[in-house]
């Protein structure tokens, strides 16, 4: 680094602040014209504020770090040197760019591109040129500390000093250390569906997350940002994310679980049994069928699709009757039915509707033949009449049948298919009633399905596994128009669900794009969701989806990464591609006695707590477990919180906590305590409890203490070996 050069740099950055706090009084002044001039509705000025305020926001927190890249190209076209500061958030001042927001085609140079000849991709096609220099820049408080020119420096120095700091803000924007191999999935164009299987810490969710704030910037004349739909694995997950995009400046993007998402699908009054239980039978080994699993499959769809089919049969199982008088046969209304499937309209109410208004078009088409048919039919029974008072009543009743005809007997086809316009919890109830007549595949455990299922209906319940099913009755007869207007949805922890949950999220949202994010060997779900994402791949999109894999861990050092590898290579998965990031040695500390463990935990976490770490988690395999060890920890004067689902961990009395490991999944912590991982608990026989040894494992950053009494899991062993070697 040249003296001269960090002196012109130093300038540069002084030079973007000032104008940065010219501009942010030019915004504060505004903001406040226009509150006090504004004419029109409350409403319009809501929103307006809001705007500038996100804009004001974003200057303040540029005044810390206005950029943190420079690339300095040579466009082939003109020859012209193009000196690019590159940023969190772009910045101008009139008509100049003084910073390049991350997300412009151009900026895509920093994060893919060497020193030399090169291209991106701008809206007009290729750009090639030169790069002649790619500069890092490490900016705090508004000063610069140092740059690195990535041509001199062998390794990503600013990387490296990201990944080594301390976990305050539990879940970080990465823009400035996007790797190539994430920054090629964050540009993907919006039109790709992809499938992105990354062991943990590769930085799935943060490149979900980037990916979304990519898009938005890119489409911005096109698409909303609440036409964006983010489906998160549990409310405690969602809390722990959401933080992330107001910093990408993104806002309004819709954020559910599968479960919030089928409630508001269905647009019912539904109950949906607590999946906690399951989860625990499953980590304990009680699973007792895979009725869940075949639920969660295409098999079962294929069978309600059947049901569907003779059920929009049944429609127009009848003729249209004015009292015994036929108006028209079930052959016509049959034929004028199904003439109304396809297009946009493919659904059984609008399918109703349409047939409706074509069967009146059609009696006022031939009301002339029907009238007639219908007087000779009035006459016939009117000569059977013997005395007055049933001649009256027949002609009071003609009369009325008349008038019907004459409105082309709109009132009588209302009637007529009333029955047929149910909601998805009946037509669910029934498709279960008669689900014999269904079972094209002779499911062995058909009978307990049934029982299990109509036991739940009677009390409103469902099970999780059920809202694939019901989510796809109600695509099916009435699709909600509010969601047809998503564009792209982001899956994330997408290994939690089966083929039928992916399925049913694309019929229901048939506008939508897709980008899947998981890890199949997190799949601690593994009772009802997916085992390849070949399959995801054929089920939702034909085969055409790109299936990406990121193999680098960046969340962890070598050393706990290497312990999670040996055990994700004990169940014949991969070992992760290691960023060389070094730490302390994970620690494997035995205990003759449980009882001894509580208080070495304590030990530990103020030792963790005076080494600087900020984020401290106990790890236990069950709930359950979780709970007893945070009562230990109690009882020997260490008070801190056990999470549960609807807990916020962006809040700062949950940054030490004790916590199970199937909500511990997606999170990560500075330092990590494992409660027990003895061979009993943690069985190096069960897949599903090496899965979540592996969970468990990665979520720690920086150290990883493992407690045991008696022997400790297998896989691990392999750690001992080292430490006396």
């Amino acid at each position: 680094m040249k003296k001269t050069d960090f002196k012109e740099e130093e300038k540069k950055l002084s030079q973007t602040i000032e104008i940065i706090d010219l501009l942010l009084k030019e915004e504060r002044d505004d903001l406040n014209k226009l509150i006090d001039n504004f004419v029109g509705r409350i409403e319009d000025l809501w929103r307006e504020t809001d705007i500038r305020k996100v804009h004001i926001r974003n200057l303040i927190d540029s005044l810390e770090k206005p950029y943190f890249a420079r690339i300095d190209f040579q466009d082939d076209y003109d020859n012209q040197n193009r000196v690019v500061y590159i940023g969190k958030n772009g910045i101008n001042q009139d008509a100049n760019i003084v910073v390049t927001d991350w997300r412009a085609p151009i900026s895509s140079l920093y994060y893919d591109s060497n020193i030399g000849k090169c291209s991106y991709e701008a809206p007009d096609g290729d750009i090639t040129g030169d790069l002649k220099l790619k500069r890092q820049f490490d900016i705090d408080g508004g000063r610069l500390i140092d740059y690195f020119d990535v041509d001199l420096v062998a390794n990503d120095d600013l990387l490296q000093k990201y990944l080594n700091s301390n976990n305050d803000s539990r879940l970080k924007n990465i823009v400035s250390t996007i790797q190539k191999e994430q920054n090629d999935v964050i540009r993907k164009k919006l039109g790709n569906n992809i499938i992105v299987q990354g062991v943990a810490g590769s930085g799935k969710t943060t490149v979900a997350l980037h990916r979304i704030a990519y898009l938005i910037y890119n489409y911005i004349d096109s698409i909303k940002q609440n036409q964006h739909l983010v489906i998160g694995p549990n409310p405690l997950f969602l809390k722990y994310t959401q933080s992330v995009l107001p910093e990408l400046d993104v806002s309004g993007v819709r954020q559910n679980t599968y479960e919030e998402f089928a409630k508001k699908y269905i647009g019912e009054d539904i109950n949906v049994n607590s999946s906690e239980n399951k989860i625990v039978n499953n980590i304990n080994g009680k699973k007792v069928s895979d009725i869940d699993k075949f639920k969660c499959s295409i098999k079962y769809q294929q069978m309600l699709e059947l049901f569907l089919k003779i059920y929009f049969n049944s429609v127009t199982s009848k003729p249209l009757m004015l009292g015994d008088f036929e108006v028209l046969s079930k052959r016509i209304i049959t034929d004028i039915f199904q003439s109304t499937s396809g297009g946009y309209s493919n659904n059984l109410n609008s399918r109703i509707e349409n047939t409706i208004d074509r069967i009146c078009d059609y009696i006022e088409k031939h009301k002339s033949s029907i009238s007639s048919k219908y007087s000779y039919y009035s006459y016939q029974v009117f000569k059977t009449a013997e005395t007055d008072e049933e001649k009256n009543k027949l002609r009071s009743k003609f009369s009325k049948e008349r008038n019907e005809i004459n409105r082309n007997c709109r009132t009588t086809l209302r009637k007529y298919f009333n029955k047929s316009k149910v909601d998805a919890t009946k037509l669910y109830k029934l498709f279960i009633n008669t689900i014999e007549d269904f079972d094209i595949f002779n499911y062995e455990n058909l009978d307990t399905l049934k029982s299990a299922t109509l036991k739940n209906t009677k009390r409103k319940c469902y099970d999780y596994e059920d809202l694939a099913a019901l989510i796809y009755i109600e695509s099916v007869i009435s699709p909600k128009r509010e969601f047809e207007q998503i564009r792209h949805v982001t899956i994330d922890e997408a290994q939690d669900l089966g083929e039928f949950n992916f399925y049913s999220l694309q019929q229901a949202l048939p506008r939508a794009t897709f980008s899947i994010y998981g890890d199949l060997a997190q799949s601690i779900y593994d009772y009802r969701s997916i085992d390849d994402w070949k399959e995801v791949n054929k089920v939702m999109f034909n085969d055409s989806a790109d299936i990406i894999k990121f193999n680098k861990s960046y969340r962890t050092t070598a050393e706990i990464m290497n312990a999670a590898d040996d055990v994700a290579e004990s169940i014949n998965l991969d070992r992760s591609d290691l960023v060389v990031r070094h730490g302390p040695n994970i620690e494997l500390s035995s205990f003759d006695n449980t009882k001894n463990i509580p208080s070495y935990i304590v030990e530990k976490i103020y030792e963790y707590k005076k080494n600087g770490y900020k984020t401290i988690a106990v790890i236990s395999k069950t709930d359950d477990l979780s709970k007893d060890i945070n009562d230990d920890l109690r009882k020997i004067g260490l008070e801190i919180p056990n999470i549960s689902i609807e807990d916020d961990l962006n809040d700062e009395k949950f940054s030490i906590c004790t916590i199970s490991n199937f909500l511990a999944k997606g999170l990560e912590f500075d330092a990590v305590i494992i409660n027990n991982a003895n061979e009993n608990i943690y069985s190096s026989e069960d897949v599903l409890d090496m899965k979540l040894l592996y969970v468990a494992i990665t979520r720690a950053l920086h150290e990883l203490d493992v407690t045991y009494s008696g022997p400790l899991t297998k896989p691990l062993r392999k750690q001992l070996a080292k430490k006396k070697m």
